[in-house]
């Protein structure tokens, strides 16, 4: 039975890769809304998940899933976001997004053990801009994540239990845009010695998560949960170079790994009534690790005769924040109404803000529903994130040339403005 169980969940966590679609930026490149109950409570759900989805927000929670459960979730991610300079405008055109995510759970008859599994997209991004509003801004940028995880969980008692999740992670990524090669004037005007990049790759690693849950009393559980860092090495880059620039126009290159920051989560829910229950978490990202993005290539040589050794942009990137509430309350037996609100800092400093990842300060606001008949739930949530509005001067609408190329970078304040919409539905079954 054990055997059989075991191999469902690894074909479902499968399916869930099979499923994935573009993905759109969040805090940083971070995904965090996993689940459609997630999404509704704006993700305060570190302590009080109570479906398969803990195997993402908090394996020890494993143990107080009600059954044996199968959880698919579809999610839709509108992005709405554009940079603006000098009276010239450009709109991401990855406006429409979409994702699915798996997980499932099995219970161990006569132990205290409960194991899970799950196929999700934490992290993502996708940004696509004409190339003729700047003449060196990113014209395209995608990261696509698929973590495949089995998870276990050990509840010796109702008021302890631990968890964790060992996560296979396969990453791709493309990135395109225009750079400079003009040592004397810095592109100041249109030159010859410009050039267009574009490099793709995938890359294969591991991690982990681990997860706490405390119930001191009835009504009361304090949830904590770690997911580790992944390192992503796209070491055998294909690069295609186009201009005249170039006597040999493909090479490779070897980036600089690119970190998926650890996170940190602590949240306290609390049962007020047999109806109505709230949770406040807080959550710490590392994005302070995501110093540079760097690639190296193979010697290309210029007609000029000047080699292209790859190129450097710094990122700098600061460790944020993020304070989450949600509650839920029963309307009847079968029918849930959620809730929620977060706010979360952006990691990006003015002075590395870029069109390619256009964050900022976030507020989410959340609703959802959740329906219940006999072994079969649906749930559906909405979130609309509202971005601060940047108004920046820095070069990096141009973007930063090869390492040691100046140049003039644009004039004028950046103007960057985004909005995201995301829904989700989710369909569970307990067996």
């Amino acid at each position: 039975m054990i055997k059989r169980t075991l191999r469902l969940l690894m074909i479902l966590g499968s399916l869930a890769g099979a499923l994935e679609r573009e993905q759109a930026h969040a805090g940083g490149f971070m995904i965090p809304y996993q689940s459609a109950r997630g999404l509704a409570l704006s993700n305060a759900i570190t302590a009080g998940v109570k479906d398969p989805s803990a195997v993402y927000y908090n394996p020890a929670a494993l143990g107080g899933v009600d059954g044996n459960n199968i959880l698919i979730n579809g999610i839709y991610i509108n992005v709405r976001n554009s940079v603006k300079n000098s009276r010239r405008k450009s709109v991401n055109k990855h406006d429409d997004n979409f994702l699915a995510t798996l997980f499932a759970n099995y219970h161990i008859p006569g132990t205290d053990f409960t194991l899970g599994i799950g196929g999700y997209t934490p992290f993502g991004l996708g940004t696509t801009y004409d190339r003729a509003f700047t003449r060196f801004a990113a014209h395209r940028t995608e990261l696509k994540t698929l973590y495949l995880t089995p998870a276990i969980s050990w509840h010796p008692s109702k008021y302890f239990s631990i968890g964790g999740g060992v996560s296979f992670v396969h990453a791709s990524g493309l990135f395109s845009r225009s750079l400079c090669f003009d040592v004397a004037t810095g592109c100041a005007t249109p030159s010859a010695l410009e050039g267009r990049v574009r490099l793709t790759d995938t890359a294969n690693a591991f991690t982990y998560n681990l997860g706490v849950l405390l119930k001191p009393t009835e009504n009361v559980k304090f949830g904590f949960s770690y997911r580790a860092r992944t390192d992503l090495r796209f070491d055998t880059a294909h690069v295609n170079l186009g201009g005249a620039l170039f006597s040999r126009p493909r090479t490779r290159a070897e980036f600089r790994p690119i970190p998926l920051p650890p996170v940190i989560n602590a949240g306290l829910f609390w049962q007020i009534n047999p109806s109505w229950g709230a949770e406040f978490v807080y959550e710490f990202t590392r994005w302070s690790e995501f110093k540079a993005l760097s690639a190296t290539f193979s010697p290309v040589p210029l007609f000029s005769g000047f080699p292209v050794t790859g190129f450097s942009f710094p990122e700098k990137w600061k460790d944020t924040s993020a304070l989450r509430l949600g509650s839920f309350y029963n309307l009847t037996e079968n029918i849930e109404l959620r809730g929620g609100i977060s706010v979360e800092e952006t990691p990006i400093p003015n002075r590395t803000l870029n069109p390619a990842v256009p964050g900022a300060d976030q507020l989410t606001l959340s609703a959802g529903i959740g329906y219940q008949w006999d072994r079969f739930s649906i749930d559906l949530g909405y979130m609309a994130i509202f971005y601060k509005e940047r108004n920046i001067i820095n070069p990096e609408l141009e973007g930063l040339p090869a390492t040691g190329i100046p140049f003039s970078g644009a004039p004028g304040k950046d103007k960057y403005e985004t909005f995201i919409n995301f829904v989700s539905l989710a369909f569970r079954y307990r067996f």
